[in-house]
Order: C-alpha cells, then structure tokens, then sequence
C-alpha cells in the first residue's frame, strides 16, 4: 500500500507546489484549473486549482483549491521526512 495525501488549499495550491519543488526536487506533473472543466464557478475562481499532483522520487500527493467560504483552516497536521544523511537534510531544510 501506498499512501497518498490530499491537501486542501485557500487559493494557494500552485505557489504550495511550487515550492514544493524547489525544496524537495520534486516535481508537479499536471495541474487543471477550474476554467478546463465544465464547472459553473465564480470569476475569481476560475484560475485557481481544482486538482494537481505532485511526484518527488517514488512518491506522489495531490492538492486542490477549495471553493471560496469552503475552505477550513488545518487544526493540525505533520510530515515527518526520513532523509538518507545530513547533507539530503541540510538541502532540504
């Protein structure tokens, strides 16, 4: 089994990914904006995301940005990263 998280987002999923890749050295492999499906939505919803995935090595999490007055505020979350050796850490940090 493999797990794959799914982060809810206020609007911020793409710069999240972003630098997400820059500090893991990941890489996002296909975002889709509200404005490519058939969805009614409100103007200033339009660019933002409705699903991305994000791959670093062998494994992979998706994220989106809620529609607005939907979003609700993380009470609590944690990822623990097990790097291979300090220098990986250092980078990463």
């Amino acid at each position: 089994m493999q797990w794959y998280p799914h982060l809810a987002f206020n609007g911020q999923c793409e710069t999240a990914f972003q630098f997400y890749a820059r500090c893991l050295g990941g890489k996002i492999v296909f975002i889709m904006r509200y404005v490519e499906t058939p969805m009614e939505t409100p103007p200033e919803t339009k660019k933002k995301v409705i699903h991305a995935t994000f791959t670093v090595r062998d494994q992979m999490f998706s994220g989106t940005d809620v529609m607005p007055g939907n979003y609700l505020k993380p009470q609590g979350f944690h990822i623990q990263l097990n790097l291979k050796d300090a220098a990986q850490a250092e980078r990463v940090f």
